[in-house]
């Protein structure tokens, strides 16, 4: 964990237990209850990435010029594994200024001027816990692994 002797002041986005467990369970009770009602099996309450997937992440915004990260709320199509359930997806965002506002426009790799070259060389692939690390199963850069079916504990 962290060095006692030397302590780290909390992070910015630090919000608590309390907090954190209040908006947990809002969610639990209001939103997702009526999204599991919808999809007619339990929707996703989390998705855990690995450290790797974080660091791939930076190292991505970072190659792009990037300012930022957004997050989309989206759903599984029809023929994948989590058919229906909400999941997470991740978009590097640039600075641009547009008169004196600046934005965080989404950078979309197909637009970028080197996607044809990217596009043809091999992805990483990363392992979760619990696959199969003999297949070479490609992850999707927003895959993460949702819970449920996934949980810990």
């Amino acid at each position: 964990m962290g060095n006692q002797d030397n302590p780290k002041p909390l992070p910015f986005f630090f919000v608590g237990k309390d907090i954190t467990t209040e908006r947990k369970t809002s969610y639990a009770t209001q939103k997702n209850n009526l999204l599991s009602q919808a999809i007619g099996k339990p929707d996703t309450t989390s998705i855990w990435y690995s450290k790797e997937h974080i660091v791939k992440l930076l190292e991505e915004i970072e190659y792009a010029g990037g300012d930022g990260l957004r997050v989309y709320f989206g759903m599984y199509e029809p023929s994948h594994e989590f058919a229906g359930q909400t999941c997470l997806l991740m978009n590097t965002t640039r600075e641009k200024i547009v008169g004196e506002n600046i934005i965080h426009p989404d950078v979309v790799l197909e637009n970028e001027p080197d996607y044809t070259g990217r596009s043809t060389l091999p992805r990483d692939i990363i392992v979760f816990p619990g696959d199969d690390s003999t297949l070479s199963v490609k992850r999707d850069f927003n895959y993460g692994s949702p819970c449920p079916p996934r949980c810990d504990g």
